[in-house]
């Protein structure tokens, strides 16, 4: 195990700054990722013009807000361009797991949004995300680590719903009874 910074084992690509006069609804060009837009996965804002390549975005790139919540996700929707304010983070070491850092990061970004003072938005740097220390061990327990997270997140969400479905019933049997 080692200790590194991400930006030692990671490019981060801050967004674009595309004119706005550009921007459309239309679905005329390329879908615009703004920060809004990650968690949902999907972008119903378009950009008409002409782009550097760098920023396409592809459908399972991570991304990161940069203001308000800290926000790491994949990307779940089409190419698209990413915008001002959202960054890209790309893998660069081939030892570090893309689903141990998946899980890795939001922790931190929690740490640096928490002691970020605000006077109306938070805001994140890339210098930030780049000076983020953590410890990395071998690729193979990077591994097991994210398989058994996302097993427990599976579980969690399963529950989740089961305890929903759960509480339907009582509510709907108590209905019952009460009519009866």
């Amino acid at each position: 195990m080692k200790k590194v910074k991400l930006g030692e084992v990671c490019e981060i690509l801050s967004g674009y700054a595309f004119k706005s006069s550009q921007f459309n609804d239309n679905k005329i060009g390329l879908p615009l990722i703004r920060i809004r837009d990650v968690e949902r996965g999907f972008s119903d804002t378009y950009f008409e013009g002409t782009y550097p390549e760098e920023y396409l975005i592809k459908n399972g790139d991570l991304l990161i807000t940069m203001d308000g919540s800290f926000i790491l996700k994949k990307w779940e929707g089409d190419l698209a361009l990413l915008n001002q304010r959202v960054c890209k983070i790309k893998i660069t070491d081939k030892s570090v797991d893309e689903g141990y850092i998946s899980w890795l990061i939001p922790k931190f970004l929690k740490e640096i949004e928490d002691k970020t003072p605000f006077v109306t938005v938070k805001h994140l740097s890339v210098a930030k995300i780049k000076d983020i220390s953590f410890v990395l061990p071998n690729k193979l327990e990077q591994k097991l680590i994210a398989k058994k997270l996302n097993t427990i997140s599976q579980i969690y969400d399963f529950r989740k719903i089961q305890s929903e479905k759960f509480n339907e019933l009582v509510k709907s049997r108590y209905s019952e009874e009460v009519v009866a």
